[in-house]
């Protein structure tokens, strides 16, 4: 009923509003709706005039309507996910689904032309981004490196003529103080420059903790500052130039568990005992209850592992080269950036610290075989620490018409290199037993699995596209790209149990032995994409090998746009996209490469300027996407659950969009969006859910005989991840003017469909439907020298949704509860106040 009624309300809703989310002062004259100049094919041009699906929000846009996180951009634009909890953003499904060394994003981020593959940048303060903008659907021509989805550009704000500088601050709940602050102007005749930076803090966490432990979520610093210079090094030669760095200290969350604890002393694929065992057990010491908390608030968490991140060493640079020619433009668009980054993550969701193990009544091998053999006490606390340090550049030349005849080109060749290494341990700190394994050398770090790898990206192109204006109403685009991508390194695993085998401390006691079960682990058999063969280490017991692949593709787009009158612009085009393959790289598994990932796109626009009050964009599109790179869990022989990728056949899915923006008076601004998406799996087979290995719950699809006592099943009829059927964004702003000043009053309401998370579409895979109200309350002096914001996020302190992931249980209260789910959770309610002052 609700997604009927939000149905309802966008169809008569849709000729209120428009594409291009901006406010900007009009003059007399001119359309009340504000024109956004954008650069989304590498070319200046009024989005109106863009044969691409794409939004734009400008930082006064942001101001007004409250876009400060990359949340608020999923939120407001129509086919764009993102799951905070994961860090990763979606298009119209496609995107990536594991962070895994390796893998590749599906949708490209941008700053300022450079190339950067997470989504920190993009989702920066407005402060100090002019605008971003969002293309929608493969850009394999232009954009090319892993654009399959589509592509996110920020574009820094500027130097300044004139001197100016502006002081930011805001103040709000849970302790958040935030400074911001920047001067710009001429330095001396053709040289210009900018000086900015920020201070973020917050003090409390949206998660409280019930064992008496550190708050969680959003808290803590983080610190980034820019210098930027620009150059006229002649009448027609421009540079720009921008250093920077930043810093990050938080205790972060956006997950919480949600379910009965698992009181199996080893929980399913645990090789070590699992926490809440203890529960069950007497003299258990434990900070928090037994029970979970998040069962009846999911904002409570009980642990006794605080999560905490750090960002260190982070400092990078960007330029931007301009040469007018007769007839041509050269530019050259470069940058380089490197940081470390260190997370440590609770993983056993209790805050349990150790229990006796007792002994199995009537009979153990401890009692009547081992001599002096009691119970143990473990302290069996789980947490996941994990080490990126990654350095990438880029480099672009490219080389554009700039004149105004019928024919419009622009060519280019493209470099790209990255270096990542990754550290993921998965440990037991205070489990002493696990550093001194029976049959190996010493694990020093208490990890009960540890993967490790380090690779090199090597990745080259050229591309061009061609304009042709056949008659003053018609244009054909035609555009290639060809890339090559190498990618080598290694990898190394190592993995000791506590108990396994057999050797249960419920049998052994204190005799109970730590095992190192690599070799039993790990493939060794000859794969593609294995460079040489598996070697292990006798000083530290990994184990080792080297991978090496590469792969290449000729992506690139068609199509015809028409345009009757200055007013309207429709579009018809075929593109391709394309996303290298890549590698599971730390589990040293039989097949540790993928293929690329294709996806074929018809797309249908339409962009309708009615009148100077009206604007209405609108997109239907039809994707057949090949090879999607997917993780699932594997049980090896050893019964350790291990991810490993596969490529699905074939998926297939459409959608429709709509943006509108409608100015009845001048005062009032109403703006729509709206998303619609099907998707669906048409062939893959045949896969084991991991949280439903004999697939017994409703909706599985089992398919042939059991491998491994498991029950393999087909994906086909399966939706996309992150592919919400129904979004809708609705915003609303009055400017109130004064003869001091303008008060504008805005709100918005945002609402997003349940959708699923994984490919197996059950309830534990399901992130709810969710909605949400912003206010705001923007006072701007007549000078426009200061101005406040007053706002509340999240008005009504809905729970939102952003991901959803199934945990099965081996011994739960009831039978019924088979599994749990941790579910990424958006932030709560918040309130607060910003302070603005700009001088010259």
């Amino acid at each position: 009923m609700r997604t009927k009624c939000i149905l309802m309300m966008s169809a008569g809703l849709l000729a209120l509003a428009g594409g291009a989310h901006a406010q900007t002062q009009t003059k007399p004259g001119e359309t009340t709706v504000d024109e956004v100049i954008v650069t989304a094919e590498k070319r200046t041009e009024s989005l109106q005039d863009v044969p691409v699906a794409v939004s734009a929000y400008t930082a006064e846009t942001r101001q007004i309507i409250g876009i400060s996180t990359i949340q608020d951009l999923a939120n407001f634009t129509p086919g764009l996910s993102f799951s905070g909890s994961q860090d990763r953003v979606f298009i119209r499904g496609v995107g990536r689904q594991t962070n895994t060394n390796g893998s590749d994003p599906g949708v490209a981020t941008y700053t300022d032309g450079v190339y950067d593959a997470s989504t920190r940048s993009v989702s920066a303060s407005d402060f100090f981004v002019e605008r971003v903008e969002i293309l929608r659907g493969p850009q394999g021509t232009l954009y090319g490196r892993n654009s399959i989805g589509g592509a996110i550009n920020a574009i820094s704000k500027r130097p300044t003529d004139s001197f100016s500088g502006e002081i930011r601050a805001t103040a709000g709940d849970y302790g958040v103080l935030n400074l911001e602050g920047a001067v710009s102007g001429t330095i001396t005749d053709g040289l210009r420059a900018r000086l900015a930076g920020a201070r973020y803090n917050q003090d409390e966490g949206y998660f409280t903790n019930a064992s008496g432990g550190p708050d969680e979520g959003g808290v803590g610093e983080r610190t980034f500052a820019e210098l930027q210079l620009e150059a006229d090094l002649g009448p027609d030669l421009t540079a720009w130039a921008k250093i920077f760095t930043g810093s990050a200290d938080t205790n972060d969350r956006a997950t919480n568990y949600v379910g009965n604890y698992d009181s199996a002393l080893y929980p399913p694929n645990s090789i070590i005992p699992g926490s809440a065992f203890g529960y069950t057990t007497a003299g258990f010491v434990a900070g928090g209850p037994a029970t979970n908390p998040a069962n009846k608030d999911v904002r409570r968490i009980n642990t006794n592992t605080t999560n905490h991140q750090k960002l260190s060493d982070n400092v990078g640079f960007s330029s931007d080269i301009v040469w007018t020619l007769p007839g041509v433009d050269v530019r050259y668009i470069g940058g380089y950036q490197t940081y470390v980054f260190n997370s440590l993550s609770d993983l056993d969701d209790t805050s349990m610290e150790s229990y006796t193990v007792p002994l199995a009544p009537g009979f153990s091998i401890c009692a009547f075989f081992i001599p002096g053999c009691t119970a143990t006490r473990i302290a069996p606390s789980q947490a996941f620490g994990y080490v990126e340090e990654k350095s990438f550049g880029s480099s672009e030349i490219n080389f554009s018409s700039n004149d105004n005849g019928a024919f419009q080109w622009i060519a280019g060749v493209y470099y790209y290199a990255d270096e990542l290494e990754q550290q993921s341990h998965f440990q037991a700190p205070d489990l002493v037993q696990l550093r001194t394994p029976s049959n190996g050398p010493a694990n020093p770090s208490g990890d009960f699995v540890t993967a490790l790898s380090t690779l090199e990206t090597r990745s080259a192109a050229a591309f061009g596209q061609v304009d042709w204006s056949f008659t003053d109403t018609l244009k054909l685009t035609a555009g290639l790209r060809y890339t090559r991508d190498e990618k080598s390194g290694f990898e190394a695993l190592r993995v000791v149990c506590f108990g396994c085998g057999g050797f249960t401390p419920d049998q052994y006691g204190t005799s109970t032995p730590a095992l190192d079960v690599t070799a039993a682990t790990i493939s060794l058999a000859a794969a593609p994409g294995v460079s040489s063969p598996v070697t292990i280490d006798p000083a530290t017991g990994l184990a080792r090998r080297g991978l090496s692949g590469e792969w290449s593709a000729t992506t690139g787009a068609v199509g015809l746009e028409w345009t009757p009158d200055s007013d309207t612009l429709a579009f018809i085009k075929a593109s391709r996209g394309y996303k290298s393959g890549g590698f599971n790289a730390g589990g040293i598994t039989p097949l540790p490469r993928t293929n690329p990932e294709y996806v074929d796109a018809i797309e249908l626009g339409y962009k309708r300027n009615f009148g100077s009050r009206l604007q209405v964009n609108a997109a239907l599109y039809h994707y057949k996407y090949d090879g999607l790179q997917i993780p699932l869990t594997v049980t090896t022989a050893a019964g350790i659950a291990l991810t490993q990728f596969f490529n699905l056949e074939e998926s297939t899915s459409y959608g429709a969009e709509v943006e509108a923006i409608w100015r009845p008076i001048d005062p009032l601004r109403l703006s729509l969006s709206y998303g619609y998406a099907q998707s669906e799996i048409n062939e893959a087979c045949c896969f084991i859910d991991g949280v439903d290995p004999n697939a017994n719950e409703p909706g599985a699809n089992p398919v042939g005989p059991l491998v491994g006592g498991q029950q393999p099943q087909s994906l086909k009829g399966q939706q996309l991840p992150q592919t919400p059927q129904n979004k809708v964004a609705f915003s609303a702003s009055y400017d109130i003017d004064f003869s001091a000043g303008t008060l504008t009053l805005s709100g918005n309401y945002i609402w997003r469909d349940d959708t699923y998370q994984g490919v197996f579409n059950r309830e534990y895979t399901l992130a709810p439907a969710y909605d949400r109200v912003d206010l705001r309350a923007v006072w701007t002096e007549a000078d426009d020298r200061y101005r406040i914001i007053a706002f509340v996020r999240n008005a009504f302190d809905e729970v939102g949704y952003d991901n959803a992931d199934g945990r099965r249980l081996a011994s739960p209260p009831a039978a019924a509860d088979s599994f749990g789910v941790v579910y990424g959770i958006t932030p709560p309610r918040t309130v607060g106040l910003q302070l603005q002052y700009r001088f010259n």
